[in-house]
């Protein structure tokens, strides 16, 4: 009798603890595996006090001839560095494909001055490309870049900012065009990267889709749409500068 009893009680237990639910995991807060400020000295140019103001406010559509900004595009990676790769696709052709792209539009749709990091497939430092933009006299910076993951469900489209309202202004206008490229809108975010941490003067850090991730690098693959990144990133640039 007694044996039968602890046998009950053990089934008892077995049955308690198959029972019990397991609790989901927290999901991690994924970001960018892009350098962070914290990772490297801050380059010579630093200035904070220059990083936290826009030149001028938007001016209404009516205005004639509204003042041309200067503007610091940054394509991420190049030579040694090729960043992300996947789906038969390297980040550093992308991100310089998108930039040139980027530079065309604008100078064909409104008056501005381009500067760019690198103008083909070369490395160039970190420090090398905040010391670059910040003797342009920039009135902000946009780098861009490819997500990849571990996880190939991984998709969709984030910007990236890390000083001031004015640059979070900048990356929140940036990503609502790039959302309308269909792709999935991861929202913005606030990360301590080199490169727009030490730039004196607004700026944001874009990754338009993940090249892990087949359907996104399909895309990605595609000129058409490197245009519509390219199309979406200047209507931004445009948002954030004039308002409109």
């Amino acid at each position: 009798m007694k044996k039968k009893l602890v046998s009950t009680s053990l089934i008892v237990c077995l049955v308690l603890l198959t029972a019990v639910p397991v609790l989901a995991q927290p999901k991690v807060q994924e970001f960018a595996n892009e350098p962070l400020a914290s990772d490297f000295p801050a380059p010579d140019s630093f200035n904070p006090n220059l990083s936290t103001t826009k030149t001028t406010q938007p001016v209404s559509p009516q205005v004639v001839d509204p003042p041309p900004p200067i503007i610091v595009l940054d394509p991420g990676h190049g030579g040694s560095d090729g960043g992300a790769s996947g789906n038969g696709l390297v980040e550093k052709n992308l991100t310089l494909n998108i930039a040139n792209k980027t530079k065309n539009l604008i100078y064909a749709r409104w008056p501005a001055t381009v500067y760019m990091t690198r103008t083909s497939d070369v490395y160039v430092s970190l420090d090398g490309r905040v010391n670059y933009a910040n003797s342009t006299g920039a009135d902000f910076f946009v780098s861009n870049h490819i997500n990849s993951s571990t996880d190939a469900s991984a998709n969709g489209v984030e910007t990236y900012w890390q000083k001031a309202d004015t640059s979070q202004e900048l990356a929140t206008d940036l990503q609502n065009k790039l959302i309308q490229s269909g792709l999935y809108n991861r929202g913005v975010k606030q990360n301590n990267y080199y490169v727009i941490t030490y730039s004196n003067m607004p700026a944001a850090l874009a990754e338009t889709g993940f090249i892990s991730n087949s359907s996104d690098a399909s895309q990605l693959s595609q000129d058409s749409f490197q245009d519509t990144l390219a199309s979406e990133l200047v209507t931004g640039m445009h948002l954030y500068w004039w308002g409109f």
